[in-house]
C-alpha cells in the first residue's frame, strides 16, 4: 500500500471521494469491488478524526429502541454481523452488563423487554459467522455475578439495592484505525487510489457540473487536479463546509455536530463492559487492551471541526458521570492514561431548532445536490455511524451506478473478506501464528494476529535496518507502517498504526528511535524531525499524557 499523489492526476476516475474515514473508505471498498475506478483523498491521515474518535463499538444501538427507531436498529444489527465476517480479526463479541436496582428507571422488566426485542431483531446474528464470533442471547445475572465481573458496581444506590443485572452482547473494534486501513488496502487491491495528506483547495465547476477537485500535496506542496465523473463528499463533520462550497443557498439539510470524549483509564471490569443508564444519558465502561474505556459525553459543538479538542471541563464531566455510576472506583485525573475526542455529524433539517444532540437520530442520508437545485455530479454522504458505514457506502454506489449509467453489478462488500482477514477459522489461524512465532509471548502474538490478520507474517519479515535499538517485533511493526501503510508523520505511527501510543505504552527512547528512523526513510531535516516530535508532544500534552513505560497490550478476553 504505497502513497502515490501523482496517480490522482494521471487519469479521470468514475468516483472521487473526499474523506478517508469509515464512510469514505467503505465507499472506496464497495465501489472498487463493483468495478468502478475510484480515487480517495483526505487532508490528513486516514481515520485520524471522527472514525478514530469513536467508542470502538459495532452495535445495533440498543438505546435507540426507546425512540422507536427499529429500522435503524435492525440495520445496525445486520451490519454488525457483516463486519464480524469480513473483518473477524478486528471485530469481536463483547458482553455488556446492565446492573439493575430496586427503584431504577427504566425498570428491569422494561429492560428485559428491550433486550428480547434486540435479540429478535438480531435473529440472524450467528448466521455464517466464525465460531469465535457467535453471540448468545441476553440472560439474567445475579448480584454476585455482576460483582464478579464488575467489582466496582455499587451494591446500593439512590435507586435502591442492587438486584442483579442483565447481560447482552454487541461488537467491539480492536482498532478502528486499522479497520479503515484494511478497507483501503482491499480497495487498492481492486484498483483504487488512496492518498492521505492531499487537501482539496477547491472543487472544479464545469458546465453546471462538479467534475473533480484541485488538490495540494501537504507533504511536497505539489498540486494536481483530480478529475472524476462523480465527486462524493464523505468528509464527516466537515461535510457541510464542502456542501456550502457547492451551493451558496437552497440546502435542505444541515449537520449538527455532537462532541463526545472518551477516557482510557485503569481496568475497572473483568472482561465485560458496563452500560449504565444515567438520568437522560448513559455511560459505557468497556474493556480495551487491559484498560477501561469510559464513554461518552454528548454535547453540541458549534465551533470549527478542526478546533475540536478535549478540555478540562470535558474530562471533569465524564469523570463525574463515571464516579456517579461507580463511586467505589474513585477516579481522578491522575487515573487518565489517554483522552480523545470525536465529533458525530448528525443530520437535521435546515429549519430544525433542536439544541440538544443526545436524542437526534444517528441515521444517515444521501444528498444528491442535483435534486436540490445544485450542480450535477456531487453527492454528499451525511451522518451515519461506524456500524452502518458499509451499508451507506453500498447505497451511494447504487446511486453512482445509476448516474454513470452502468449496468447493475453484484454487490460484494458484505461478502468479501478484507485483504488482511484470515481465510481460515480465527482460532485455527491464531494457533498457526503461535506456532510460527514461538518466541513471542502468547498474549502478544494473539493481539498481533488480530491487529494484522493474514498480513502478520509479511509484517514480521519487514526490514528493520535502522531500528536496531528497538525490540524486534516493535521494530518490524514500525517498518511495516512506514513502508506498507502510508504512515508519513510521527503521529501516524505512534497514535494510529500502533495502539500503544494511545495506551501510554511507549517510552521516550522508543519514540525518539521511531522519529530517527522516519527521518532517515523520509528525508526529514533536523528541523522537520523536531517539528514532528513537537506535534506528537502537543497531541499527548493536550490530554495530560506523558510518554512513559507501561505494560504491553493484552488480548481481549473472550
Amino acid at each position: 500500500m504505497q502513497r502515490d499523489f501523482a496517480a490522482l492526476g494521471a487519469d479521470e476516475f468514475d468516483l472521487a471521494i473526499i474523506g478517508g474515514g469509515a464512510t469514505g473508505a467503505a465507499i472506496a471498498l464497495d465501489a472498487s469491488l463493483r468495478g468502478l475506478s475510484v480515487a480517495l483523498v483526505d487532508k490528513g491521515d486516514f481515520a485520524a478524526a471522527t472514525s478514530a474518535g469513536s467508542t470502538k463499538l459495532m452495535h445495533g444501538g440498543l438505546r435507540y429502541l426507546a425512540n422507536g427507531d427499529i429500522a435503524n436498529v435492525r440495520e445496525g444489527l445486520r451490519e454488525r454481523r457483516h463486519w464480524a465476517r469480513i473483518a473477524k480479526h478486528l471485530v469481536h463479541p463483547l458482553p455488556f452488563i446492565i446492573p439493575t436496582y430496586e427503584k431504577a428507571q427504566p425498570s428491569k422488566t422494561m429492560l428485559k423487554l428491550g433486550l428480547y426485542l434486540y435479540d429478535f431483531l438480531a435473529f440472524d446474528r450467528n448466521r455464517a459467522v466464525d465460531p469465535m464470533q457467535k453471540m448468545p442471547g441476553h440472560r439474567h445475572m445475579t448480584a454476585a455475578q455482576v460483582l464478579g465481573l464488575s467489582p466496582n458496581t455499587p451494591t446500593s444506590s439512590p435507586q435502591g439495592r442492587l438486584t442483579g443485572g442483565l447481560m447482552y452482547h454487541d461488537g467491539q473494534m480492536l482498532s478502528p484505525e486499522r479497520l479503515v486501513l484494511a478497507m483501503l488496502r482491499t480497495a487498492i487491491q481492486a484498483g483504487a487510489v488512496a492518498v492521505n495528506y492531499a487537501e482539496v483547495n477547491e472543487l472544479i465547476h464545469q458546465d453546471g457540473r462538479i467534475v473533480g477537485a484541485k488538490l495540494t500535496d501537504k507533504l511536497s506542496r505539489k498540486k494536481t487536479e483530480l478529475r472524476a465523473a462523480l465527486t462524493i463528499n464523505a468528509a464527516g463533520p466537515w461535510a457541510d463546509m464542502l456542501m456550502a462550497k457547492v451551493q451558496s443557498g437552497g440546502l435542505r439539510k444541515k449537520l449538527v455536530r455532537s462532541k463526545g470524549i472518551h477516557l482510557l483509564t485503569r481496568s475497572l471490569t473483568r472482561g465485560a463492559a458496563l452500560a449504565v443508564p444515567l438520568e437522560d444519558e448513559h455511560l459505557f465502561v468497556t474493556p480495551y487492551m487491559g484498560l477501561s474505556l469510559l464513554a461518552t459525553t454528548d454535547t453540541k459543538f458549534d465551533d470549527a471541526p478542526d478546533d475540536a479538542a478535549v478540555t478540562k471541563d470535558d474530562i471533569a464531566l465524564l469523570l463525574d458521570k463515571a464516579n456517579r455510576a461507580l463511586p467505589d472506583a474513585k477516579l481522578t485525573e491522575d487515573d487518565i492514561i489517554f483522552a480523545y475526542v470525536g465529533l458525530r455529524p448528525l443530520v437535521a433539517d435546515m429549519d430544525d431548532k433542536e439544541d440538544a444532540t443526545y436524542g437526534l437520530s444517528r441515521g444517515s442520508e444521501i444528498y444528491d445536490h442535483a435534486h436540490h437545485n445544485g450542480p450535477e455530479g456531487f453527492i454528499s454522504a451525511l451522518g451515519g455511524k461506524w456500524t452502518t458505514s458499509r451499508r451507506l457506502a453500498e447505497q451511494i454506489t447504487d446511486l453512482a451506478m445509476q448516474h454513470l449509467e452502468r449496468p447493475p453489478a453484484r454487490k460484494r462488500s458484505a461478502q468479501t473478506l478484507l485483504a488482511c482477514t484470515p481465510r481460515d477459522d480465527l482460532s485455527r489461524f491464531m494457533d498457526d501464528m503461535r506456532g510460527a512465532f514461538p518466541e513471542i509471548e502468547t498474549a502478544e502474538i494473539d493481539v498481533l494476529s488480530r491487529l494484522y490478520g493474514r498480513l502478520l507474517p509479511a509484517m514480521m519479515a519487514s526490514d528493520v535496518k535502522g531500528l536496531e535499538a528497538l525490540d524486534g517485533v516493535l521494530a518490524a511493526r514500525i517498518a511495516f507502517a512506514v513502508n506498507e501503510e502510508m504512515a508519513v508523520q510521527l503521529t501516524d505511527v505512534v497514535m494510529r498504526r500502533l495502539p500503544e501510543g494511545q495506551l501510554g505504552a511507549l517510552t521516550a527512547k522508543q519514540v525518539n528511535a521511531i522519529a530517527d528512523y522516519m527521518a532517515a526513510r523520509l528525508g526529514w531535516s533536523e528541523a522537520e524531525c523536531k517539528k514532528q516530535k513537537a506535534a506528537l508532544k502537543t497531541v499527548m500534552k493536550a490530554v495530560g499524557q506523558t510518554v512513559k513505560p507501561a505494560k504491553k497490550p493484552t488480548a481481549a478476553k473472550k
